[in-house]
């Protein structure tokens, strides 16, 4: 099996990139660079067949992105892109602003060993959901790691892992761009993502100043057709995740909440 780790920074200098580099070697993870894609002054320009579609931005979300949510999609599938093309089984994906876990490697191990339907497993989480308990990490341990398969998106983009299968149905699905890259893993139900995750969590992130712009504090008005349009839109896309969940109901369910905090992140809720 071919595996890779990459670390999205804009700057691989900077002491937060170097201190996860050396805490990835540390635990035996050899890491490369992915140069992040600098959204932070204006729009970045794009390749081959993305696309950034404002009008569905709109429809969606009452909003366009910002120039820094654009750079920050395109880095994460930029790096997918390149891990699929250079023929990688697995793939770590890693902002640089996470700190690890010190059992990460150990764990990071075990979930290379999963099959390849295993086609997302996030690391963290911003949000906690009612989730299905799939198995232990380690069979057999007095470990704590679950891998889990929640109903509903955790939200973050912080760090996770893809098998081919699962890097090759994002790029054929998110060259489109119109939501935040977390929301497009949230809303894994509309390309069949089979997405899961870890808990108690792998990483977790620092208490600093995040590059990529929150949303706007408050969203610019829109016409009354446009309403309209948001409402029933977001009813269909409801219909969808609904309909997915109902016909893989015995992969999702019984879903509980878990019964202690998953992760050390702060602004988990």
């Amino acid at each position: 099996m071919k595996f890779g780790c990459w670390v999205i920074s804009l700057n691989e200098q900077d002491p937060q990139a170097q201190e996860l580099f050396s805490s990835l070697k540390t635990q035996g993870i050899d890491a490369q660079l992915f140069p992040a894609v600098d959204g932070r002054k204006t729009v970045p320009g794009l390749l081959g067949d993305e696309f950034l579609d404002e009008r569905e931005a709109k429809i969606r979300h009452k909003r366009s992105l910002t120039s820094s949510e654009v750079g920050c999609y395109l880095s994460h599938y930029r790096s997918i892109k390149q891990a699929y093309d250079e023929g990688y089984d697995r793939a770590c994906i890693l902002e640089d602003d996470v700190l690890l876990e010190p059992d990460f490697g150990e764990c990071l191990k075990k979930l290379l060993e999963l099959s390849d339907e295993y086609e997302m497993i996030r690391l963290m989480a911003l949000k906690i959901r009612k989730r299905k308990v799939v198995a232990p990490l380690f069979e057999d341990s007095e470990s704590a790691h679950e891998i889990v398969r929640p109903e509903r998106g955790w939200c973050g983009a912080q760090g996770y892992v893809l098998s081919r299968s699962g890097m090759k149905k994002i790029l054929d699905f998110a060259s489109n761009i119109y939501e935040p890259i977390d929301k497009l893993y949230d809303h894994f139900f509309e390309f069949d993502l089979r997405l899961f995750g870890v808990e108690p969590h792998l990483i977790y992130e620092r208490v600093c100043e995040s590059t990529v712009s929150k949303k706007p504090k408050t969203l610019p008005k829109i016409g009354l057709y446009d309403k309209l349009v948001f409402h029933v839109y977001k009813g269909y896309r409801s219909y969808i995740r609904h309909s997915y969940l109902k016909r893989y109901q015995a992969e999702f369910y019984p879903t509980t909440l878990p019964v202690t905090r998953t992760g050390n992140t702060k602004r988990m809720k």
